[in-house]
Formats: C-alpha cells, structure tokens, sequence
C-alpha cells in the first residue's frame, strides 16, 4: 500500500505546480515538451551556468549553487542516462529560481524541485491529452515509452506525473524501474532510444571563457591555461599545449 503524502509534502507539491504553471505561461506556453533544450534555457533565459561532471556515483545526480557574487551555476552529472540528466537540470532549476523566494526552514524543498521538474517538464494539459490519445491506440505501457521519448524525461517521471494528475493506472506501474522500462520497450517493438544512454561529457563554459580572456587579455600564459583547462575542456587545453609546443620548437631553430 502507498504511503499517503504528509500535509507538509502536498503544500510543497502545491506550491511547486502553481510555480511551474506560471513559469511555463511567463515562458513558453504548455503546448510542447521542452525535453533537451532546458538545458539550453536556463543558460540563455536563467543566466545560469552549467558544469558538466561526469562521476561515476548512481546517487548523485546534480547540485545548485549560488555564489555570493549572484552568479549561479547547476552541476550536473553526465554519468546518468540523458533523460535522466534533462530532468535533474529542471529539478536544480528549482533551488535558484522559484525556491529561493521560500524562506520556511520547514519547507520541504527536495519534494517541491521534484514536483516542478515534473510541471514543466510534463505540462498538465497537454501530458493528459496525449495519454488519454495513445491509451486508446496503444495500451498504457506503449503510452508511457512513447511521452517518455517526447518529453525526453524518464519512464518513471511520466508515471508519477500521470499520477499527479489524477489519471488512473494499474499501480504495479509505479514499482518499475527505468531498466525495466527499457526492456519493456524493446518487448512492445520500440527501437532502443539514445535517451536511455549516458553521454560522457565534462565542460564548464564559464571557467573556459575566464581562463581564455585570462590568455588573450591579462597575459596568463599558455601552459597554465592548459592545466587549468585541463578538465573541463580538454580540445581547448590541447590548442594552448600545442601553441606552447610549436613556440619551443621556433626557440631552439
């Protein structure tokens, strides 16, 4: 039997769906998924920075920092499959957005980011639209793989948010995992998804763009922006190391 939700967990639930009702109206609308741009809009529209990590830990997923100077970054870690990682972006974005307005202790912020994640990232509207759509045509296992590859989210989003929005389902749904969603799908004939994979990705713009100015503007020379460089962008780090190379080879000609 499902644990019922505590009074504290269903106003921070409520809180977040009207956050994320007006953030998508403010936005974009609710007539399509956002899936991989989000990364893209937080950047653009959020003035956020992402740090791409790649860790190989199952629990961490990702973290939200706000420096004193205002500046605000998101870590993500690739390690995890894409939809995965699409979701974690959305769920960070809650702690340097909309959360940051709350000011209760008590509030229960970890439930409210998952909550938002799932509005903005599953409009209401539309997400019951097309459930109510491909039911009808497909069964529901088929429609949950195929909402899970529109709104590049996770297998299991789609069933909590199907949920959360009052639709009925077989409860035994609620229990599997995304592995199993994976097998399922290639058993109801989908193609395996790219979405279902991790992309191995280290990058920190914002640090690359300091330490290339730091080269072309303050005179930090070309072998320490490489180590520095290093990390988080490897193919920038090689140029200086091979400006550096070619120098040393014009000196001793």
């Amino acid at each position: 039997m499902e644990r019922k939700k505590s009074p504290e967990e269903k106003y921070a639930e409520d809180i977040a769906e009207a956050f994320a009702l007006s953030y998508l109206q403010e936005k974009f609308g609710h007539d399509f998924f956002i899936g991989s741009q989000i990364e893209n809009i937080i950047a653009e529209n959020e003035n956020v920075n992402i740090i791409y990590q790649y860790v190989e830990d199952v629990k961490y997923f990702g973290a939200a920092v706000s420096h004193e100077s205002g500046e605000k970054f998101i870590a993500i870690n690739s390690y995890h499959p894409l939809r995965i990682r699409y979701f974690t972006v959305a769920h960070e974005l809650w702690h340097l957005t909309r959360g940051i307005m709350i000011q209760d202790k008590n509030f229960n912020h970890e439930r409210a980011a998952d909550r938002f994640a799932a509005a903005v990232m599953l409009p209401r509207t539309l997400t019951k639209d097309l459930w109510e759509r491909y039911k009808k045509e497909s069964g529901i296992e088929k429609t949950v793989i195929s909402i899970a590859d529109l709104a590049q989210v996770p297998y299991q989003s789609v069933i909590r948010r199907a949920k959360e929005i009052g639709i009925k389902f077989p409860s035994s749904l609620l229990k599997k995992t995304e592995e199993e969603w994976q097998v399922e799908r290639i058993k109801l004939g989908f193609p395996s998804s790219n979405l279902d994979k991790a992309v191995k990705d280290t990058r920190f713009f914002a640090y690359e763009d300091v330490v290339v100015k730091g080269v072309e503007h303050y005179g930090l020379d070309t072998l320490t922006a490489a180590s520095k460089l290093a990390k988080f962008a490897p193919q920038k780090a090689e140029q200086y190391q091979k400006i550096l190379y070619v120098g040393d080879a014009e000196d001793e000609s």
